[in-house]
C-alpha cells in the first residue's frame, strides 16, 4: 500500500467524520467545527493530488484561496452565532426562525 493511497484513505475518513459531525449536531458551533473538518479534508486532497502530479504551486495557490474563502465562510457563521445567542439564549440551529428579516 503506498504513501498515496494512505493518505486518502485519512482523507476520507476526516471527510465522513466532518459529515456526520454537521449532520447530527444542533448546534451551530458543532457544526462550523465540522465544517472546518471536512475543510481541512479538502486542503489536504487538494495538497496530495498536488504532490502526486508534481503541480504544487498550483495546489499552494488553491489552498491560499480556500483559507481566504474557509475565513468568510466562518465569520459569517459567527455572526450567525452571536445574533442566535443574543435572540434566543442559545446556539440550537432550530431556533434559528426568529432571526427572520
Amino acid at each position: 500500500m503506498s504513501a498515496f493511497s494512505l493518505d486518502w484513505y485519512f482523507i476520507t475518513l476526516l471527510i465522513f467524520v466532518g459529515l456526520y459531525g454537521m449532520l447530527v449536531s444542533r448546534s451551530i458551533i458543532r457544526q462550523l467545527i465540522g465544517l472546518e473538518i471536512v475543510s481541512k479534508a479538502a486542503m489536504l486532497a487538494v495538497i496530495s493530488a498536488g504532490a502526486l502530479t508534481s503541480n504544487l504551486m498550483l495546489a499552494q495557490a488553491l489552498i491560499i484561496t480556500m483559507i481566504v474563502v474557509e475565513v468568510v465562510v466562518v465569520a459569517a457563521g459567527l455572526a450567525l452565532l452571536v445574533k442566535a445567542h443574543r435572540l434566543s439564549g442559545s446556539a440550537d440551529i432550530w431556533k434559528l426562525d426568529s432571526l427572520k428579516g
